[in-house]
């Protein structure tokens, strides 16, 4: 197979006790069937408030079991938590938190050969965390990378920058500085790689730099955002077409799904977010 389609959804925020954003992704389902890709790629987010109730957790991997081709995972962090640094911290990824993701879902990267793709994913929470685990993973995506030069798509939930790949960016929007330039410091050495893709921002956007392509991707879930970081707010996904060593991208709005604006919540601080989260879903009757 030379000719592949891939789906990336991202940021789908599931939860079986506080089904906020089930219904956009029961849409995405549905779109899915009719598009009817070879695989699919979720790139974190997959739960709602799953570093403090590993139920939701849980329920994302249910709801993920329900797609019908190979589906391939990596966390966010509202799945491990938060990478820690000074400016705020809530949730932040520890041993524990890992450790329960990795119960429900086996593992929190993947390596897989499509065609003559090598698709790899790799967890984004761990980019400065300073967990040993850090080490671990890059001494594995050291080696699934190597020298390769076939072509080679990367998928995490943190964007490596925002805007150029030297800024001296710490946020909570993307991977920080030092993790950052270990990270392309591998993909220097593998002239194979083509494809950088990302969530978190819920925002489409894409940047081509030095023969890559680095592309967010939407939410199903939820717009936190009008496009302030360069990109289209929407709530959908992309859907990748590769032959041979190009690829093209195209991004999917479902007819029926919900345009989901939660910018209210960032009208407190920390983020409303982590404070709706944990209220009891609204009941009627």
């Amino acid at each position: 197979m030379t000719a592949f389609t891939l789906v990336q959804l991202s940021d789908i925020h599931l939860s079986r006790s506080r089904p906020y954003f089930q219904f956009n992704y029961d849409i995405a389902l549905e779109a899915l069937a009719e598009i009817a890709p070879d695989a699919v790629v979720v790139t974190g987010d997959l739960a709602l408030n799953g570093p403090d109730d590993s139920a939701d957790v849980a329920f994302a991997a249910e709801q993920l079991g329900r797609i019908a081709v190979p589906c391939h995972v990596v966390p966010g962090n509202h799945d491990v938590g938060l990478v820690p640094f000074k400016g705020g911290l809530h949730q932040p990824i520890n041993n524990d938190r890992l450790a329960i993701y990795r119960d429900i879902f086996g593992a929190d990267r993947f390596a897989v050969e499509i065609g003559n793709w090598k698709l790899i994913g790799f967890n984004s929470q761990l980019l400065g965390s300073g967990l040993a685990e850090e080490e671990e993973q890059f001494a594995w995506l050291a080696a699934e990378l190597g020298e390769r030069t076939a072509p080679t798509a990367l998928f995490l939930h943190y964007p490596l920058f925002i805007d150029t790949i030297d800024e001296d960016r710490s946020t909570h929007m993307n991977v920080v500085p030092a993790a950052r330039r270990r990270v392309l410091d591998l993909v220097a050495r593998a002239p194979g790689v083509k494809l950088i893709a990302s969530g978190h921002l819920h925002e489409d956007r894409r940047l081509d730099l030095d023969g890559i392509c680095y592309q967010w991707a939407p939410a199903t879930a939820f717009m936190s955002s009008d496009g302030s970081l360069g990109g289209d707010a929407y709530n959908g996904f992309l859907v990748y077409r590769f032959d041979g060593d190009d690829f093209t991208v195209e991004r999917v709005e479902p007819t029926f799904m919900i345009n989901m604006d939660i910018r209210n919540w960032s009208h407190s601080e920390p983020h409303g977010y982590y404070e709706v989260v944990k209220r009891p879903f609204p009941s009627v009757g």
